[in-house]
């Protein structure tokens, strides 16, 4: 009986992560455009477990909004559409479409009517970053407990002392990431002492210095009502647009005007690092 018993664990064990997985995430747009970031990109174990609609057993309209989560495809003609972090409160404000667990919509048609799938750019500081779920994971990475396989999770802000509460959201996902992106998930520590994380002053400091220009998808994060600040929930944030995934991330130049719509007055995040933000 113990031995049908461990059977019968194994191949429920492997069932589960047959299920949990699917086909390799694809490294090129379907009409074979490459990532925005393929420059810099680097293969992480998830991109070969963990497709486009994450966990294969999720509900429809979960797996719908993770291929969305993931696509880093999306056309655009000409440059990004600049938005300001007010513009995503401001959408929230004129957004009817449910929101919260269990509530995501079997048709995101509406919320492409409002601009969900085109690609902008946003001049913003960062307030806090981590890598989120790390342990549980999220069903859109298969429910990986990695860290190197989870989002970060970025709040910004007009300025880097913005409450959290009235902060907007942007994602990095884990496939492909770029190995300096990773960094910026080091923004906070673990400390197990307070069974929390805790700010990471080597790199916070850095990082808050220069205001970003984060370019990716315009993206309805349903899953999450808003959580703005006088309410008691979590993510705190002030609305659920955002960008998502993170298509690029540039620092803005010291001494320079940081204009959103001057590409001179900004340097890519990569290069950035390697002579500055790494501290060499």
């Amino acid at each position: 009986m113990l031995a049908r018993s461990l059977v019968v664990t194994v191949l429920l064990s492997v069932a589960s992560t047959f299920i949990s997985a699917q086909s390799a995430f694809p490294d090129r747009c379907p009409d074979n455009r490459p990532l925005p970031f393929a420059a810099i990109q680097v293969k992480h174990p998830i991109d070969g477990t963990c497709g486009i609609e994450g966990r294969k057993d999720a509900p429809g309209p979960i797996r719908l909004q993770n291929s969305v989560k993931n696509n880093f495809c999306a056309v655009q003609n000409g440059p990004p559409e600049t938005f300001t972090p007010q513009m995503l409160i401001d959408l929230e404000k004129n957004t009817h479409a449910a929101a919260g667990t269990g509530k995501e919509p079997a048709d995101r048609k509406e919320l492409q009517g409002l601009g969900e799938g085109k690609v902008i750019r946003m001049k913003a500081s960062l307030i806090e970053a981590h890598f989120a779920d790390v342990g549980a994971g999220e069903r859109v990475n298969c429910n990986q407990p990695k860290a190197e396989d989870n989002d970060i999770h970025i709040a910004f802000g007009d300025r880097p002392d913005t409450p959290e509460c009235a902060s907007v959201t942007g994602e990095i996902s884990p496939h492909f990431r770029p190995d300096s992106w990773s960094q910026i998930g080091n923004f906070e520590k673990p400390d197990p002492t307070a069974k929390k994380d805790a700010g990471n002053q080597g790199i916070s400091a850095k990082l808050q210095a220069q205001p970003l220009r984060i370019t990716g998808q315009l993206f309805f994060d349903s899953s999450h009502a808003p959580c703005p600040c006088g309410t008691k929930c979590n993510p705190s944030r002030s609305s659920d647009w955002e960008i998502h995934p993170i298509y690029n991330v540039e620092v803005c130049k010291a001494g320079s005007p940081c204009d959103v719509n001057n590409d001179g007055d900004w340097i890519a995040f990569d290069a950035w690092w390697k002579n500055e933000g790494s501290g060499r």
